[in-house]
């Protein structure tokens, strides 16, 4: 019974990094629904970019620095990594980093938006990246690697497609 409750809430881990993406795109909807001065393309692509920054950057940065940083060893054997590397908390450190800029994002204007999405989008890319040359070339198919290669692409792909779109 209690390896049941562990796989199920392991589950629901996998797949918040998917959630905090969604969390962005549906608070940017709803707030585009309802404002009557949204009215072009650009101007929807420029509220669901604030809204990918400011939620799901920040999001993703905070659950990322915690679980780097306080749970490192646990999320190491989720990935299928070795535990107690330093590097991991150092990449904990930089989420935290991500998480402070997406904050940042609500109060300061699209040249800072675009520094946010430079500043994320190479590790969240490469990151993927490897995460798919694990499984392919170490056989590493944990979960917790395979999954998060997922939002590792798409969430930076969504950013550059929308900023492309908000200009």
């Amino acid at each position: 019974m209690k390896n049941k409750n562990r796989k199920k809430g392991s589950g629901r881990r996998k797949m918040i990094f998917i959630l905090t993406w969604v969390a962005g795109l549906a608070i940017g909807l709803i707030t585009a629904i309802f404002n009557p001065n949204i009215d072009t393309f650009k101007e929807f692509c420029t509220n669901l970019l604030f809204y990918q920054l400011t939620v799901s950057i920040s999001l993703s940065g905070l659950i990322g620095f915690w679980g780097h940083v306080f749970k490192s060893d646990m999320i190491a054997d989720q990935i299928g990594w070795s535990k107690g590397s330093p590097f991991q908390k150092e990449l904990g450190y930089a989420e935290l980093g991500f998480a402070i800029a997406g904050i940042m994002c609500i109060w300061y204007g699209k040249e800072f938006w675009l520094a946010t999405i430079v500043l994320v989008t190479p590790l969240f890319i490469l990151a993927g990246i490897n995460h798919i040359r694990e499984m392919v070339v170490n056989k590493n198919i944990h979960p917790h690697n395979a999954i998060t290669s997922i939002p590792d692409l798409l969430m930076p792909l969504s950013w550059i497609f929308l900023w492309i779109c908000s200009k």
